[in-house]
């Protein structure tokens, strides 16, 4: 949702600039209802300092929640060189990247919950069925049924809750470095986001340079895009072979990022001058083939969970069976 407000904001700023309206009518605009949107206020609060002569940039780093250092940088570039406009649309083409992927994935998750839905109604009846049956049909099916329900119900968001506080609890015991790495080595998961760093690694250097960022600074901004403790942690030694005089490909190279194609295309845009271009289609290639094998991973765990579903339920028929054939074994004897 907040990458959302700043997608239609970064959108709705770019067209009048575009259009030639100055920046303190723009963002007396896009700052309509910020007495109920907090980002709304960040913007009215730029608006303020912009109006009080202050630059876009310095304005928009005094808020880091909303806007990313990358883009703050790209920005303060592009007032230096008056090309505001085609850094907003750089920036507006990666923030739509980014909810397009957003939306895949969430797309994705979709098809556990028709399963996680079997299991809870699917398995309350069969509990409530057991129960009413063993009780000799003096229970209240409604009343099982509810119980049943919420018990499940229960126990799923347990495990969901456990999944979300999951990266909380890493954090608050400090192993976030460690699962940053472990997590590139583990099966369809590492392959996820080895493909995930690397498309935004490539989005935000094109952007980067293309909004007129210096080599150095877009290759420092990608390296943050990363979001790896473990390439932040070598920022300095890769940014410093680049100064020494090392060409972008060979910097890359030494960086680890990317391998293989990706790293021979680098290297025929920065011959032929076509990188940013090049690497806009490898941020979206690499971002499809992350997808895949997000996609392989979702499909896994389904199969996963619909075994283990079905053996849950063909367990439960079997016993409600038992219980059904020696109540008829009871009335026969009695």
């Amino acid at each position: 949702m907040r990458h959302r407000r700043r997608l239609t904001f970064y959108q709705g700023l770019q067209s009048m600039i575009r259009a030639g309206i100055p920046l303190n009518i723009a963002f007396s605009e896009l700052s309509r209802g910020a007495d109920k949107d907090p980002f709304r206020r960040a913007v009215a609060e730029v608006a303020r300092e912009v109006s009080a002569g202050a630059g876009l940039a310095q304005a928009m780093r005094r808020h880091p929640i909303w806007f990313e250092p990358w883009v703050v940088e790209a920005i303060e570039t592009a007032e230096v060189s008056g090309t505001l406009e085609l850094a907003l649309t750089r920036i507006v083409q990666w923030l739509e990247e980014t909810q397009r992927l957003r939306l895949r994935t969430l797309s994705l998750c979709i098809y556990p919950a028709y399963l996680l839905g079997a299991f809870i109604l699917g398995g309350s009846l069969l509990e409530v069925s057991r129960g009413v049956m063993g009780s000799g049909g003096r229970s209240s099916w409604s009343g099982e049924l509810t119980a049943a329900f919420f018990a499940r119900s229960f126990q799923v968001a347990s495990i969901g809750l456990a999944f979300a506080g999951a990266p909380l609890a890493i954090a608050a015991l400090g192993f976030e470095e460690r699962w940053a790495e472990l997590r590139l080595k583990l099966p369809l998961l590492g392959g996820f986001h080895r493909q995930l760093q690397a498309s935004r690694f490539c989005q935000v250097l094109g952007s980067s340079m293309g909004a007129g960022l210096e080599v150095a600074r877009s290759l420092r901004m990608a390296i943050a895009a990363t979001q790896n403790p473990a390439l932040q942690a070598r920022a300095g030694q890769i940014l410093q072979r680049l100064q020494d005089g090392a060409t972008l490909t060979d910097t890359v190279e030494a960086l680890g990022v990317l391998e293989g194609e990706a790293l021979r295309r680098v290297a025929i845009g920065e011959r032929t001058g076509n990188l940013e271009l090049i690497l806009h289609q490898l941020a979206r290639e690499l971002s499809e083939s992350g997808m895949r094998k997000l996609q392989t991973l979702v499909f896994t765990l389904i199969a996963v969970l619909a075994v283990i579903l079905l053996a849950s339920s063909v367990a439960s028929i079997f016993s409600l069976q038992g219980d059904y054939f020696r109540q008829l074994d009871d009335l026969s004897r009695g």
